[in-house]
């Protein structure tokens, strides 16, 4: 099995492994410990470590020494060198040699598997690693109890797993006073990492549910559901037979009336016994069987929670389709909530019924209304499933519902596959012109789908202004998708004259944003993309929370942040994640994340852009047509609250992900955030390349607002790294120009920034130094924090070269406090970096380095690996490790080579 999502507990355990400590790994079945172990072992043979693995079974727990047989079977030979006695009390325990009389005398095997391990430990360190520790022989744990006790100081370590379900470990006596780890779920995120790709997101939902985020459990429902037709939602999942010999020999020799009532708990949301007791269906010892076998807890109150979630599916499964259909029948006439009465009369009713179908439809409105799109799909579906073959009309109208539902709980897949099939029903040319828009919104990245969708749904609105206006909307944003920007304005323009002729203040609102998005910057007063998201979000007020009034409501919260009104957009963002989430809707989510993101990062709170980042990623990557939108988000959230190197790597994996998609659109900021990622590491010429390519995509785009993602003085940066101030020079004057066109003066301070290097690059470093402190006290309270923060540690590396000590140390200050404030922690290492080296120059030896740095350079210069540089300045390998990545980041260099080329300068 493979190992995701254990990344910090690796860490964690590895970490005390290497400091000679033992570690014990506990946790039920299939929850990850043996391949937590694997991982651990590997890691220990990368380093040099002498591992010696045993892992016994249960059928030979009673055979004696047999862990010790196989712990020691490789390394027999050098046991030779032990004294006589200890050598032939150990051949005979192991099975080599046959002993005379009763067998080896018990304290001279123990005296002598010491012995052994302190003789290998004087050559290399020792891993014993011991994997279901639970059917350990009883001899074998009598020998490894005393030699665990007396291997402090030596460098062994002892690793042992044990399988633990409901009580404490046992095996601690095996690796005395271990760091214990209790091994927990994994989250929904690791258990569809785990799963395969083919696996729909929405199909992992439900096996990360029924596992309980175990990844054995995972696995296996996944491979049962591979092998046949997907279930209903109503229908349990498969639970194959290797998991069923774990569980099912709880459910052995109980009642029928027991696992009749365990039917009707399993098939409701929220049982209680309360609810078995109206059904008739609890049995007279009240689940007492239930529960001494481990199948249910009840609580004082009545409530019933199934022990495993998987438990509740092999219930459900074991019944048979005719069982469960009685029980939903007989559970619709005592149930309270209306959503679940209709669900359960659906179901308990197999044939086609037109009160039924409209039962269903109007649980599923109901639903979605909770915020429980998901529930609402099922009940959609049910709805069209029941409703009379013959009503062809009712049943297209019916599957499009579900497929809406689908969409905004970010089951992508299923609602293509529901619009589909909503057009292959037939119905009015309402219903199929909103199918082939649903089918394009799914299908966005396929050009050719889309446009073909787009003209047949413009001939089956007919002279239906509000349709018309709709195709048109969809025909003008997939314009500007594909830079056809005079085509986009046009279609734009009629989409608004036919909106207001219909008279949907919601479709308005949707055309003032569609042309507010390609607005050209000298639009007259009034027609500016900011007046028209305005005007967008003012009409969209007391609207429902639909997508329409949602992206009015983003788009001001932005419009707000490129002004530079960071209040107004950090509550405007907030307030609209809460309506979302509150609702369940996935697919809108998606799209807020994004702008969640971008506003902590410009507004300083870094961990938040960080979560909502790494979130949103997630969501495209499991739910969206193709993750580029979230690749990006994430790799921008990385660059300021991350770690240099894995912004460039996520950014890196962004922009290979565009161009192998061909989506443009996103390549562009894509490029941008992999500059920025490459200039923060000292890469400047590679920076420079990615920012040329997302310029050259920006021109051919009609985005030219500089705010919207503000990376063009990061190229100008690059250009002056390089030595191309002519480039540098240019692009500056166009940039100052673009911030006064689209009145950005939150990006003044940038401008400044970026002049200051030049000016300082061309042999004024005095007066780019005077100018930058005047820019930051001028723009510095209108800026970002964090591109204020970001001037500071400018002006501090111009002071610094033009010999201007105190200035320097001043500005770093101010940038490390600043940077700490807003939770940048990739820009913060840089700038302590920047404050060590000034604060070491004068009490070096000339070469920038304090002591303890010029000991590790000087290993690094003889050629000692991290683990002898650890070894010989007390030091883990981790901190080796951090040492030299800020030396590197010091001098701008990535590896060992360049650093030691660097200091010879």
């Amino acid at each position: 099995m493979r190992m995701v999502g254990r990344e910090e507990t690796l860490r964690e355990a590895a970490g005390a492994l290497t400091a000679h400590r033992s570690v014990l790994l506990h946790g039920p079945p299939g929850i990850g410990k043996s391949t937590l172990a694997d991982a651990l072992a590997d890691r220990a043979r990368a380093d040099g470590v002498h591992v010696l693995r045993a892992a016994p079974a249960a059928v030979e727990s009673d055979l004696p020494y047999l862990v010790l047989i196989d712990l020691f079977a490789e390394s027999v030979a050098a046991a030779r060198a032990l004294p006589t006695h200890l050598r032939e009390a150990l051949d005979v325990a192991l099975l080599r040699t046959r002993g005379a009389g009763a067998g080896p005398d018990e304290l001279t095997v123990r005296i002598a598997v010491l012995e052994h391990l302190r003789r290998l430990a004087a050559e290399n360190p020792v891993l014993l690693v011991i994997d279901d520790a639970q059917w350990v022989d009883g001899a074998s744990a009598d020998v490894l109890a005393f030699a665990a006790r007396r291997i402090g100081g030596l460098p062994v370590s002892i690793l042992v797993t044990e399988r633990v379900e409901d009580a404490e470990p046992t095996a601690r006596a095996l690796c005395h006073d271990p760091l214990a780890i209790a091994l927990e779920p994994l989250d929904r995120t690791a258990i569809t990492e785990l799963l395969s790709a083919e696996t729909a997101a929405h199909t992992a939902q439900r096996v990360y549910a029924a596992s309980g985020g175990n990844p054995m459990y995972a696995i296996e429902l996944a491979r049962a559901l591979g092998r046949g037709p997907a279930p209903a939602e109503h229908e349990p999942l498969p639970v194959p037979d290797r998991l069923r010999d774990l569980l099912a020999r709880r459910l052995d020799g109980l009642g029928d009336d027991t696992r009749r009532a365990l039917v009707y708990a399993a098939l409701v949301s929220r049982p209680t016994l309360g609810l078995l007791i109206r059904a008739e269906a609890l049995p007279a010892d009240g689940l007492h069987a239930a529960e001494t076998a481990r199948i249910i807890t009840a609580t004082d109150d009545g409530d019933i929670a199934f022990l495993h979630p998987l438990l509740r599916e092999l219930v459900t499964s074991d019944a048979g389709c005719a069982s469960r259909r009685a029980a939903h029948a007989e559970l619709a006439a005592v149930v309270d909530d209306p959503v679940e009465r209709a669900r359960h009369r659906a179901l308990g009713n197999p044939a086609a019924d037109a009160d039924i179908a409209a039962l269903a439809e109007t649980a599923a409105t109901e639903a979605a209304g909770r915020g429980a799109p998901g529930t609402a799909v099922g009940l959609a579906r049910l709805s069209a499933r029941r409703t009379p073959p013959e009503n062809t009309a009712a049943i297209a109208a019916r599957l499009l519902t579900a497929a809406g539902y689908a969409q905004d709980a970010g089951r992508v897949p299923e609602a293509r596959e529901l619009a589909e099939a909503a057009l292959a029903a037939g119905g009015a040319p309402v219903t199929r012109v909103r199918a082939r828009l649903l089918v394009v919104d799914l299908a966005w990245h396929e050009l050719g789908e889309a446009s073909g969708q787009l003209a047949r749904a413009a001939t089956e609105a007919g002279a239906d202004t509000a349709l018309q206006a709709r195709v048109g909307l969809y025909e003008a944003s997939l314009a500007y998708f594909e830079r056809r920007n005079t085509d986009a304005a046009r279609h734009a323009h009629r989409a608004e004259g036919l909106a207001r002729e219909a008279g949907e203040k919601a479709l308005l609102v949707e055309a003032l944003g569609v042309r507010a998005t390609i607005a050209a910057p000298d639009a007259p007063d009034g027609e500016t993309a900011d007046a028209l998201h305005e005007a967008a979000y003012r009409m969209a007020q007391g609207l429902p929370v639909t997508t329409a009034a949602i992206d009015a409501r983003q788009m001001w919260a932005m419009t707000a942040l490129f002004r530079g009104d960071l209040a107004t957009a950090r509550d405007e963002i907030a307030r609209l994640e809460h309506d979302v989430r509150s609702r369940g809707l996935i697919a809108d989510l998606m799209g807020v994340l994004i702008s969640t993101t971008s506003v902590n990062v410009r507004a300083g709170d870094g961990a938040a852009a960080l979560r909502a980042g790494d979130e949103c990623e997630r969501l495209f990557l499991d739910a969206a047509p193709t993750p580029c939108v979230g690749l990006v988000v994430g790799a921008s959230a990385e660059w300021c609250a991350g770690t240099p190197r894995r912004a460039v790597e996520r950014a890196a994996n962004a922009v290979a992900v565009c161009e192998r998609l061909g989506d443009d659109e996103w390549l562009e900021p894509a490029l941008a955030i992999h500059g920025q990622a490459l200039l923060m590491t000292g890469d400047a010429a590679a920076a420079v390349a990615a920012f040329d390519r997302a310029a050259e995509l920006e021109e051919a785009g009609a985005a030219r607002d500089p705010a919207i993602i503000p990376w063009h003085a990061d190229h100008i940066e690059a250009l002056v790294a390089t030595g191309d101030l002519d480039a540098a020079a240019e692009r500056l004057d166009d940039l100052a120009e673009r911030v006064e066109l689209f009145g950005r003066p939150v990006i003044a301070v940038q401008v400044e920034r970026v002049r200051a290097l030049l000016t300082a690059a061309r042999g004024d470093g005095v007066e780019a130094m005077n100018t930058l402190r005047a820019a930051i006290e001028t723009h510095g309270p209108r800026a970002y924090p964090l591109e204020a923060a970001r001037a500071e540690l400018t002006l501090g590396r111009i002071a610094r070269r033009a010999r201007r000590r105190s200035v320097a140390r001043a500005a770093f200050a101010t940038a490390v406090t600043a940077f700490a404030a807003v939770g940048a922690d990739a820009h913060l290492a840089i700038a302590r970096d920047e404050l060590d080296r000034l604060d070491h120059q004068r009490a070096d030896g000339g070469d920038g380095l304090a002591e303890a740095d010029r000991r590790l350079v000087a290993m690094v210069r003889a050629g000692a690996t991290n683990r002898e540089i650890g070894a010989a300045l007390f030091l883990s390998v981790k901190a080796v490790e951090a040492r030299l990545s800020r030396l590197y980041r010091r001098f701008g260099v990535r590896n060992r080579a360049e650093l030691l080329h660097k200091l010879a300068e």
